[in-house]
């Protein structure tokens, strides 16, 4: 039997979450992902999984020294070093299934004319070209046109070759001309133990797949929580060029395994296989449909709010990056070599007071008071005890009972996005400004409009 982390992390690839109730677990997912043998071990797992959800101390963070963790295979060396091909008829996508992979398919297929295979978990591959197909019309991207070009490629992240046999992996080896890594294990509450097979050990088996044959540029997708520790809290502005060095006190086991999966890319950057890295900050909807992630973490915010017709009085900013503006980037930065070897931060350079934002949904005609935190919270707790959403019942995990000097130091990083801005130089992709437009775009899909 698989350790109690492993197995909800298995269940969070699949988009299931699990929330403790007391003695009830709650339960979200997308229709049909609940097989019966998953809810068998829901049910038989039952104690254990309140267990682990109820324990704080399995949130937080654990002793492990990451530099440690930060070790490449010694034998993933490019084979062949050879000038990049100018050339690319073959893609390899990770994560089509998530937010931003839906956008980042969608855009690759919009700005070239090559095959993009992706790695897909699923039985066969019609099921995972039909859940590649739906999964962009639920987001308003399908277009039938695209179909020949989307290859389906039965794999799992977790496991070694990403699943596949020799034959299969060194035929992909011959195939792909470049790769852009974007699939991860994604969670706030699960230990690093949980996130390592998927985020740290299969960005190596990308890694493997890259130095094969021939040289392969590998587009990796991080975050910018991998530079959301409080020793970075002595630099005004976390810039782009900054070495990654700061790992004692990242706030989860999410952050420290993308943090030594950076670390590996550089490892392989230095050994000859070219990297990008591209760091997302809070990635929300759509600036032109408003469509968002299930369960995103904006919309679930913003939806607190007006059911509370309240808002914490808070001296924070928000960073609002919409999906289109992040995909689009990636997409345009990656066409240009002189992208190669660099780090870019994909954040709204102009964030969003708090002030502002309840200023923005006031002029929708919301009444919303501006409460002192720990009487905001104590509304926010009697709340969300009688919410159906699981992600809106989480919210008092974010919002915390008191908040230490170092947690708001954190509230108050700036980065710095030069490096996006200069590629992005005489493109039409910009930012959206955070304003009134941009937020009805977003309560209008909500139906709160």
């Amino acid at each position: 039997m698989k350790p109690i982390e492993e197995f909800l992390a298995e269940l969070i690839s699949l988009d299931i979450k699990l929330l403790a109730d007391g003695d009830i677990i709650r339960c979200n997912a997308p229709k049909g992902v609940i097989t019966p043998n998953i809810k068998t071990q829901i049910f038989e797992r039952k104690a254990e999984i309140i267990r682990f959800l109820s324990n704080k101390n399995n949130i937080k963070e654990i002793t492990i020294n990451l530099l440690e963790e930060a070790d490449l295979d010694p034998k993933i060396y490019p084979q062949n070093v050879t000038a990049l091909t100018l050339q690319v008829n073959n893609l390899l996508l990770t994560g089509v299934t998530g937010f931003l992979g839906a956008f980042l398919l969608y855009e690759l297929l919009q700005r070239t004319q090559s095959d993009i295979y992706c790695l897909v978990r699923a039985e066969s591959s019609d099921l995972a070209k039909n859940t590649i197909q739906n999964h962009l019309k639920f987001y308003l991207l399908w277009d039938e046109s695209f179909s020949a070009r989307i290859i389906p490629i039965i794999g799992d992240l977790s496991q070694p070759l990403l699943g596949l046999t020799k034959e299969q992996f060194q035929r992909l080896a011959h195939q792909i001309d470049v790769i852009y890594h974007n699939g991860a294990l994604v969670n706030s509450i699960l230990p690093y133990t949980a996130f390592k097979a998927i985020n740290v050990l299969g960005s190596q088996e990308i890694l493997r797949l890259a130095s094969l044959v021939k040289v392969k540029p590998v587009h990796f997708i991080s975050t910018l929580s991998v530079v959301q520790s409080v020793n970075y809290s002595k630099d005004q502005v976390i810039r782009e060029e900054n070495i990654l060095d700061c790992w004692e006190k990242l706030h989860n086991g999410y952050a420290q395994s993308k943090w030594v999966a950076e670390k590996i890319m550089t490892i392989a950057h230095s050994r000859g296989i070219p990297i990008s890295i591209y760091r997302p900050g809070m990635i929300t909807g759509s600036s032109q449909t408003g469509i968002c992630k299930h369960q995103d973490l904006l919309s679930t915010v913003l939806k607190s709010f007006i059911e509370l017709e309240s808002a914490p009085d808070l001296d924070v900013m928000w960073d609002i990056t919409p999906v289109d503006y992040v995909s689009q980037a990636i997409a345009h930065l990656s066409m240009q070599q002189a992208s190669l070897g660099k780090v870019f931060h994909l954040c709204n350079p102009q964030p969003l007071s708090m002030t502002s934002m309840i200023d923005y949904i006031r002029s929708f005609g919301y009444t919303i008071t501006m409460a002192q935190y720990d009487d905001w919270r104590v509304k926010l707790v009697n709340f969300t005890q009688h919410a159906q959403e699981n992600t809106i019942r989480s919210l008092p995990l974010m919002f915390l009972e008191s908040f230490s000097e170092e947690q708001l130091q954190l509230l108050h990083l700036q980065y710095d996005c030069q490096n996006t801005l200069d590629g992005l130089a005489g493109s039409s992709i910009n930012c959206p400004l955070p304003n009134t437009e941009l937020i009805n775009k977003y309560l209008s899909y909500l139906n709160l409009r």
